[in-house]
């Protein structure tokens, strides 16, 4: 599998967008897009970052669990709004090989969900 990641950044936001690439008989085939949204405000920052774990399953290509770690952090700035509290949580999803389709799906439409989410953030 393949990672690349774009960025592009105003005076306050991150946008980033992972595509997931499998490379398979000399050809790009996309597995998937994940879009993330980092923000800094006077109050707090919030931040989504993305890791990414193999997994041995017994398929001719491994499961790769991919996890987005949303987590907001309090300032110490004087600002209008209060800070919320510090918060951190997972939001998973696993790619595995499908043999009857030839490609990777996915277990869940979690990442659909965040994305749509943070769209209300902009």
């Amino acid at each position: 599998m393949l990672i690349t990641m774009s960025t592009h950044f105003n005076s306050s936001q991150g946008y980033v967008i992972t595509p997931l690439i499998m490379v398979r008989d000399d050809k790009f085939e996309l597995v998937d897009m994940i879009y993330t949204f980092d923000e800094r405000l006077c109050a707090y920052s919030r931040k989504q970052d993305v890791t990414f774990q193999t997994i041995a399953d017994g398929q001719p290509y491994a499961a790769v669990k991919v996890t987005v770690t949303d987590s907001t952090v309090p300032s110490d700035e004087s600002c209008d709004d209060a800070p919320p509290e510090a918060s951190s949580h997972d939001i998973s999803v696993t790619y595995h090989w499908d043999k009857k389709t030839s490609r990777y799906v996915k277990d869940s439409d979690a990442f659909e969900k965040l994305a749509a989410e943070n769209e209300k953030r902009f």
